[in-house]
């Protein structure tokens, strides 16, 4: 066996030990809980703080022990009830311990991003393109604080006239590890976002102030693709990539629309977002 084959035989060891690594559950040793927000960030509903507003486990017991009294005739309920569902959300997203908690679980499923990649790194050709494609909102950077403020629900002129403030440059801790993790190896780094190119400037500063910096490519939606189904949209972005001799070793996104369609990464990492669907 030559040195070559050597070299080749020992990347593919380590890409099976990083797939393994990435199928294993990852419990994050330390407590990771949601981000500070701003003054201007803190929500003005009643039911704002943890401690003062609605508990969706609280609010089921009060179903529960109302609808066992004698004498109550209890009407079907096959959807859950919003404010409790929206409850439920706001749960998971101040909740702040090891585990079945979203920042935890959003750090868990970086951990097993990082291991894949690390795979991927060990098992490149020499001289190759080689590309690693992230979204942005609730992969790169966090809308968090906006939608608390928010109460969860999306309101289109509070959401877009916050996302270009300063306020926005929250990172996602894992996917800046993450980022730099694939710029240490030489892999070049492209951003796929649903925003519109009008925000380019505020969206890439706050890209860099949250630690992002040195990518190859952000690509935001042009007048034309406004409309444009997202799938279909992220798909035609990563066809450019690969039409430029790039072999997309990851793709991270929050949302299935931003994994699915061809070409496809070679490794598609979902992170968790109970906030909302696009399609």
């Amino acid at each position: 066996m030559n040195r070559l084959q050597i070299v080749r035989a020992a990347g593919v060891v380590l890409l099976v030990c990083g797939v393994a690594a990435a199928q294993a559950p990852v419990r994050q040793p330390g407590i990771t809980g949601p981000p500070a927000c701003s003054a201007r960030e803190k929500p003005s509903i009643a039911v704002a703080s943890v401690a003062g507003r609605r508990n969706a486990e609280a609010a089921l017991a009060v179903e529960k022990a109302s609808a066992a009294q004698a004498g109550v005739l209890v009407s079907a309920s096959p959807l859950e009830n919003l404010d409790i569902a929206r409850d439920r959300i706001a749960d998971y997203a101040d909740c702040v311990g090891s585990e079945g908690c979203y920042w935890t679980d959003l750090d868990a499923a970086e951990q097993r991003a990082a291991a894949a990649l690390a795979g991927l790194i060990a098992a490149q050709r020499p001289g190759e393109k080689t590309a690693l494609i992230f979204d942005i909102d609730e992969t790169t950077l966090s809308s968090y604080c906006e939608m608390k403020r928010e109460d969860f629900g999306y309101v289109d002129a509070m959401f877009n006239a916050w996302v270009v403030t300063q306020d926005a440059a929250v990172p996602i801790p894992g996917s800046v590890r993450l980022f730099r993790q694939a710029r240490a190896a030489g892999i070049a780094v492209f951003f796929i976002t649903g925003r519109p190119d009008s925000q380019r400037v505020a969206t890439e500063r706050n890209l860099r102030a949250a630690g992002y910096a040195g990518w190859t490519h952000l690509a935001m939606r042009d007048a034309s693709e406004i409309k444009m189904p997202t799938q279909a949209y992220k798909s035609l972005e990563r066809k450019k990539i690969v039409d430029e001799g790039y072999r997309i070793l990851m793709n991270v996104g929050d949302q299935w629309s931003d994994l699915n369609g061809e070409p496809r990464a070679e490794w598609s990492v979902k992170l968790p977002n109970p906030f909302y669907f696009l399609p």
